[in-house]
């Protein structure tokens, strides 16, 4: 065997295996298997441990989560719903168009050698290529079609495909087109800011009836809205197993 190890030995032939080998070649023995399990991957996992202590502090941040909702005051529900949805958004735009972009060997011409030298931080946060990620799912989707041979099929991923492609384009397209319906004016009839709870305020008056029908519209269209944020997050949170590269 020159002391070369096979493909494959049962665990009684590797155990003669070593032990000609260490008889007969002591000292690739010692590089191959002393040095190597005792000195050199001992350093090598605690300079990596040191790397990850630091890798996770400052630009792979994987404890912190982005909203992707301008500074201000949120309730719980809306930050549940807007953290979740963004997770979702930066899988498609980021993490699968990357392992797109990476896999299809475009990276190798595009990259200059100074390239390389660019801090991890920026790189990572300025690589947003929604339309990679947007092509490898309408792909995806397709890998239940009859027709590929059955070597080619998957089709629980291409169910989890078509599901990650309507919950994106929802939340990317259709939700942002949500339009509020306008509460027209009324006339508080002197009677001040609370004039629609006192006893003389007239509530047959045509401009508050228009408001009150408006302000019922909206409270239904309100009520609606939050019922699809509901049911979109429930079945977000039923793929998630399948948001990974």
């Amino acid at each position: 065997m020159n002391y070369n190890p096979p493909r494959s030995l049962s665990a009684t032939g590797w155990r003669l295996f070593n032990e000609e080998y260490k008889e007969e070649a002591p000292v690739r023995y010692w590089v191959s298997k002393t040095f190597r399990y005792k000195i050199q991957l001992p350093v090598k996992w605690k300079i990596e441990s040191i790397s990850s202590y630091i890798r996770y502090r400052t630009y792979d941040k994987y404890h912190v989560l982005n909203t992707g909702l301008a500074p201000d005051y949120y309730a719980i529900d809306q930050q549940m719903l807007h953290v979740n949805f963004q997770l979702l958004k930066d899988f498609v735009e980021v993490e699968t168009a990357w392992q797109a972009h990476y896999m299809s060997g475009e990276h190798r011409h595009e990259k200059k050698w100074w390239q390389s030298l660019i801090p991890r931080l920026i790189r990572k946060n300025r690589f947003r290529r929604p339309e990679l990620g947007v092509k490898h799912f309408e792909w995806a989707s397709t890998l239940d079609d009859p027709a590929l041979p059955a070597h080619e099929r998957c089709d629980h991923q291409a169910i989890a495909a078509r599901e990650i492609l309507e919950l994106y384009h929802w939340w990317v397209d259709q939700r942002p087109s949500r339009k509020e319906i306008d509460l027209p004016p009324y006339s508080h009839q002197g009677l001040g800011s609370l004039a629609s709870l006192d006893d003389r305020f007239d509530q047959t008056a045509t401009d508050y009836v228009l408001h009150k029908q408006a302000y019922d519209q909206s409270s239904n269209q309100e009520e609606f809205w939050d019922k699809e944020d509901e049911g979109m997050l429930i079945r977000l949170i039923k793929i998630r197993k399948h948001l990974w590269t």
